[in-house]
């Protein structure tokens, strides 16, 4: 019997519903991995068998080459494609395999793309698709439930279903950094919150007395947290808890045993951030810093009941409380600020350790170890901080940048006609400049490259321009690997991500078309206007959505940005 090709699978074009809503696809035969698909059968030799140069088999990818070279084989689950040509008395038969089955590069999901058979075929059941999965290594969280919803929807609506999840595996849980408790309340908001949204700062005591060995704060240690398993039951670790080094100085005894932080002396309590506990005496300033005073330096805490004018510094070692306005001076202290009259003026800088509390910013800029808390607006000014950002009631920004290492919420966003306003959350403010700065870069190897070849043309060859190329390429490199999510190093892209992913921008009100959203390391320009709801960040997808705020049964679901 004269040589032949023969076919192991089928192939048959189909279409589903309507002409104008029509759905046009090939159903194919569903293989299992070495399944043959392909073979050179009859051709009259010894035992059929052995390499004939007549044919030709080409495997691409998810198939392979038999072993007699005279067959293609799949190398995967899934469905096959084949495409023959002629040349002369030469056959070529080239077969590639689409895979039933896909992850992500991490091992994290794995998807399956399930296709209506060829006519006379049947669909496998659940059990034969868990099998398949196991013959591609996929041991571990594995979906049933998923993949009978697949099934039934190719058998219900006779169309292909793609990109069905149908395992996940489970994301290590990072442990807990160790944290400082405080046991003395402290004053935890900006003040109290009236009936008509606005905050009462005069509820806002930072100046806590303290007696001589009082209970300050308890250090609470470090968690392990749990390994990870991804969809092939291979282990990723997890990240232990960092521990905590306190920044006390001798106004403090620290016992090592029980983490007790006690008070050595009797004064005034400054807590910041995580790890700031100190004890100091009281700076009380009558009247305003200017001229009369000079710059104020003290390694104590500081109160001041008027203004401090343009151009001086109000340097403190505790907390600062001044009674009036900022107006394009400095602030800067080792503890908590909280200014009762609001902050202005583009030379205005208020730099704290811990919180900032303030009812309006304008033009300043304001950097904070803590939180950063602003009860009425602020406009054309920037604030960056470790911890979050929250404008209360019906605060509003305008023209600003937030940076943000933990959420941010706030009312309405810019105008229509105004300047647009950068939202960033889940960022550590000092990578964020560094960021811009290798963005920067980038853009001006791009620029040389750019130059080179409009002077030269773009088919042109050149030490020189390998060398731009080179540059480009360490420099895009540089920028697209850099992570700006805290509690990650600079350099794992993927660090932190569980955490940016639980982090929000709510927005009560209005923002406006144009302004940025960034959460972690993922930014879009809003190319329309939101109202009432939060950003947050798709850890599977790695892009910024828009929740609606619920209202009854018909709520939106989330917007892809």
């Amino acid at each position: 019997m004269a040589a032949r090709v023969k076919i192991h699978f089928r192939e048959e074009p189909r279409s589903v519903g309507e002409a104008e809503s029509s759905v046009t696809f090939t159903a194919r035969t569903l293989v299992v991995r070495g399944a043959l698909l392909v073979s050179i059968e009859g051709d009259g030799s010894e035992a059929g068998t052995g390499y004939d140069e007549r044919f030709e088999m080409i495997p691409e990818q998810g198939a392979e080459l038999s072993a007699d070279r005279r067959g293609l084989l799949a190398a995967v689950c899934g469905y096959p494609q084949m495409t023959r040509s002629r040349d002369g008395g030469r056959e070529t038969v080239v077969v590639r395999v689409e895979p039933l089955f896909a992850s992500d590069g991490d091992g994290w999901t794995a998807r399956m793309s399930l296709y209506p058979p060829p006519e006379g075929e049947t669909l496998p059941d659940v059990a034969a698709l868990v099998a398949m999965l196991r013959q591609e290594g996929v041991t571990y969280g594995i979906r049933e439930k998923n993949l009978a919803a697949a099934l039934a929807m190719v058998k219900a609506e006779g169309v292909p279903h793609l990109n069905q999840v149908v395992a996940r595996g489970r994301l290590p849980v990072n442990g807990e950094d160790a944290r400082l408790r405080l046991d003395i309340a402290c004053g935890a908001q900006a003040g109290e919150e009236q009936g008509d949204g606005q905050m009462d700062f005069r509820e806002r005591n930072l100046f806590i007395e303290v007696d001589e060995g009082q209970l300050l704060a308890t250090r609470i240690p470090a968690t392990a947290g749990l390994a990870g398993v991804n969809v092939y039951g291979q282990p990723v670790a997890q990240q232990a808890g960092k521990d905590l080094v306190l920044k006390t100085g001798e106004d403090v005894h620290v016992d090592a045993v029980s983490g007790e932080v006690r008070a050595a002396i009797a004064g005034v309590l400054s807590a910041t951030g995580d790890s700031g506990v100190k004890v100091t005496a009281k700076l009380t300033i009558s009247g305003d810093i200017d001229f009369q005073t000079g710059n104020v330096r003290s390694r104590d805490a500081v109160e001041i009941s008027g203004t401090v004018r343009p151009g001086f510094v109000v340097s403190a070692g505790g907390n600062v409380v001044v009674g009036g306005t900022v107006e394009a001076a400095t602030v800067e202290c080792g503890g908590n600020v909280l200014v009762r009259g609001g902050i202005s003026g583009e030379d205005a800088l208020v730099q704290a350790d811990g919180d900032v509390d303030v009812p309006v910013l304008s033009h300043g800029v304001i950097s904070a170890g803590g939180a950063v808390r602003i009860a009425r607006e602020a406009y054309y000014a920037k604030v960056r901080c470790k911890g979050e950002i929250v404008f209360p009631g019906e605060a509003r920004v305008l023209g600003c940048e937030l940076l943000a290492g933990g959420s941010i919420t706030v009312a309405s966003v810019d105008t229509e006609f105004s300047p647009n306003s950068l939202l960033a959350a889940a960022v550590v403010p000092e990578r964020y400049a560094r960021y811009y700065r290798l963005l920067k870069s980038f853009h001006q190897a791009q620029a040389k490259v750019d130059a080179w070849r409009r002077r030269f043309g773009e088919g042109a060859q050149g030490e020189e321009i390998d060398e731009l190329l080179e540059d480009l390429e360490d420099t895009r490199r540089a920028a697209a690997s850099y992570n700006l999510i805290p509690g990650a190093g600079e350099r794992d892209r993927a660090g932190g991500l569980r955490y940016a992913c639980r982090q929000r921008i709510s927005i009560s009100g209005v923002i406006h078309m144009g302004a940025v959203i960034r959460i972690g390391n993922s930014e879009v320009t809003l190319k329309k206007g939101f109202a009432e709801g939060w950003f947050a960040l798709n850890g599977e997808s790695g892009r910024v959505e828009f929740h609606h705020q619920a209202k009854g049964p018909a709520a939106f679901g989330p917007e892809v940005l």
